[in-house]
């Protein structure tokens, strides 16, 4: 049983690395693990957003956990996303992740069809009694065109259906409203903004941590963020957050669209490092150019990045 406690700090959410074959690359999978706890993250998120997991089979998506979770031996908690289009396939996934030893899973809304706030509530519902794991929301309301509203989590996190929240939505309004929500029912809850550049904002307003994307590059900033933030210490949170901002300018390099090149762009980081043996990504994301990778080879190599142990 995991202790809810644990869920808290700097959380990745994992690039899925691939082989020029289109393969997933369990090797460098495994390499980008260990990179990131050395950095001192709290925790890692398998089959997130930025794990590309809409663009992986079944299969794939529980091998990949697999490797997660081998690799991280129980060092952090492992979070597994598990949305997927409907109740049948979430449940699915979450049946895998529970196999393959995932400490706590998430979920989306169901995409493609826009479900009602009552078809939300059953949805999480059927995913909770069917697997027994820890069930915290995935609020993305961009991507899957449903959005959770305040009083729909606030429900099921009373009902003992969720027991935490990932927001994505940069709304720190809506975020505030379900934390305060929790704390006035005294409810075990655990809420985690999905921002790169909200965490110390996240914390002034109730968040345990934040699951950035930008973190598979900066997770030793967004760590650092965060512990200076939990402190008090603001200035050294602002001087972090900056470096956070600054690495836009790297993986924005790569062209494509927005998600493609925040995708491609963090795995040229990590090629550049040597972490990944691989910036490819699936289509019909776009993988960055030789000449992308190139310049971001040196704009890499003049950032000052952790260097692999």
């Amino acid at each position: 049983m995991l202790d809810l406690q644990r869920l808290h700090g700097i959380f990745p959410p994992i690039l899925t690395p691939l082989t020029d074959d289109d393969e997933v690359d369990h090797l460098s999978l495994r390499r980008l693990v260990n990179y990131l706890l050395g950095q001192g993250v709290h925790g890692i998120w398998a089959t997130g957003t930025t794990g590309e997991f809409p663009c992986f089979t079944r299969d794939e998506r529980e091998s990949i956990v697999r490797t997660v979770v081998e690799t991280v031996r129980g060092r952090v908690p492992v979070i597994v996303g598990i949305g997927d289009a409907s109740t049948r396939l979430a449940i699915e996934h979450g049946k895998a992740a529970l196999r393959q030893g995932a400490q706590a899973v998430a979920l989306t809304p169901p995409y493609y069809y826009v479900n009602s706030q009552e078809e939300l509530v059953e949805h999480f519902r059927a995913v909770k009694n069917a697997v027994d794991l820890p069930l915290l929301v995935y609020n993305i309301p961009q991507t899957v065109k449903a959005r959770m509203e305040v009083p729909t989590v606030l429900q099921l996190a009373t009902d003992g259906v969720v027991v935490g929240v990932k927001d994505s939505q940069n709304d720190l309004d809506w975020f505030r409203q379900v934390m305060a929500g929790v704390t006035e029912r005294r409810l075990t809850f655990r809420g985690f903004l999905g921002t790169r550049i909200l965490i110390d904002a996240g914390r002034i307003v109730g968040a345990h941590g934040s699951i950035p994307g930008i973190a598979n590059i900066t997770a030793a900033d967004c760590v650092a963020i965060y512990n200076a933030a939990s402190g008090g210490d603001w200035a050294t949170a602002d001087r972090h957050t900056r470096r956070t901002m600054d690495v836009q300018r790297i993986t924005n390099i790569a062209r494509g669209s927005a998600t493609s090149s925040s995708f491609s762009g963090m795995k040229a980081v990590l090629k550049s490092l040597g972490v990944l043996a691989s910036a490819r990504v699936r289509a019909p994301l776009r993988t960055v150019t030789s000449e992308e990778q190139a310049r971001i080879d040196d704009a890499t190599a003049d950032f000052g990045f952790p260097v692999p142990g």
